[in-house]
């Protein structure tokens, strides 16, 4: 395959949401988004990225495991149910 067979392959899959039409005259906004990135939105810009997504349930597992390695096991497991007692008061 050559790489103008596999560059179509690719452009072809790969939907592109951001040039809606998503102005008041129905055309892409280029001064308020910018130029649309394929490439920045298939892969992550930076190695860390992806963990600095994730750093918050990556805090609480951790919490987590500290806290079934000093308590046991059912602290972790209350605690969990508490928050999500409270997240359904919330939602409600």
């Amino acid at each position: 395959v050559n790489a103008r067979g596999l560059g179509s392959q690719l452009k072809d899959s790969i939907p592109v949401t951001e040039l809606s039409a998503s102005g008041p005259f129905g055309q892409y906004e280029l001064l308020r988004k910018g130029l649309p990135c394929v490439k920045n939105e298939l892969f992550p810009s930076h190695p860390l990225e992806l963990s600095e997504k994730n750093f918050q349930l990556n805090q609480d597992k951790m919490n987590f495991s500290t806290l079934r390695n000093i308590q046991g096991l059912f602290a972790p497991l209350k605690l969990q149910i508490e928050f999500k007692a409270v997240q359904q008061v919330q939602l409600n």
